[in-house]
């Protein structure tokens, strides 16, 4: 194998293994971000979603009906505005059905979300913090209970399942980007270091190469060098590798063979 091609094989090896460890870190570190927007994002929710809760449950013990309280369009257009890239915030009742929304057609509507209509949350929690996913959809919602600790309904907020993508998407990309920028010298930097470790052992393959295809390059008369002699001693103990001792047992056998050979010769003329 000649340099060139022990140098683009380098190359090749050092680029696929850059480009795994850059692509690995852009998948985890994307995936925690996206772990970290979506906690960030129920956090919000539920704080906003507590606020009018909260308003909610002191009109309801006052003794008002859910569907007669007052205001609550106004509560909602707060709750809305403080969620950007939602689509609504609403109130339902105990049976799930939409009495006030901040997008008037979404009014009447009967939902299926049965932490929302039942229990108010997955643990049988009235009036506990849940979140809920479906299709293209996602909707985070809180119960409301009354002072008997019975559900009145509930206060829901629906957003689309993926609010957060662009996002994401832009915080991969930006990641891809700097890892391109930081792979590409640090490729090239293990290329250059991985021909200078490697031109060692190379020159001494070569080196024992060359000995060993002159072995047989005049044989007769050849005398075993010793291993303090033997042309091979640098590069084989620079691999570690038992060459001197190798090639004296190939010369000695080589005398053999030589001796043998005249020994023939002579008995072919006295015939």
């Amino acid at each position: 194998m000649g340099s060139g091609s022990f140098g683009a094989r380098l190359a090749a090896f050092v680029a696929v293994a850059v480009f795994i460890a850059g692509l690995s870190a852009v998948v985890l570190w994307t995936r925690e971000e996206a772990r970290r927007l979506d906690e960030a994002v129920a956090s919000q929710v539920n704080f906003v979603l507590s606020e009018a809760k909260e308003s909610l449950e002191t009109q309801l013990n006052l003794g008002l009906a859910l569907g007669d309280l007052p205001q609550v369009e106004t509560l909602l257009a707060r709750a809305r505005a403080a969620l950007p890239g939602i689509q609504s915030v609403a109130v339902l009742d105990e049976g799930g059905t939409i009495l006030f929304s901040t997008n008037a057609v979404e009014v009447g509507e009967a939902l299926s979300f049965r932490p929302a209509v039942n229990s108010g949350g997955p643990d049988g929690d009235v009036s506990g913090f849940w979140s809920e996913e479906r299709g293209a959809e996602r909707a985070y919602g809180v119960g409301l209970a009354t002072s008997f600790d019975t559900v009145a309904g509930s206060v829901l907020v629906r957003m689309p399942a993926g609010a957060m993508a662009e996002p994401l998407r832009h915080y991969a990309l930006t990641l891809s980007i700097g890892a391109l920028l930081i792979a590409v010298p640090l490729a090239l930097l293990g290329w250059l270091a991985g021909l200078r470790l490697a031109a060692g052992p190379r020159r001494s393959l070569t080196d024992i190469a060359a000995v060993l295809e002159g072995l047989g390059e005049g044989r007769a008369g050849a005398a075993p060098l010793s291993p303090a002699q033997s042309p091979a001693q640098s590069p084989a103990q620079a691999l570690g590798l038992p060459v001197p001792a190798f090639t004296d047992a190939v010369r000695r056998r080589l005398t053999i063979l030589d001796e043998a050979e005249r020994e023939v010769a002579r008995l072919d003329e006295l015939a």
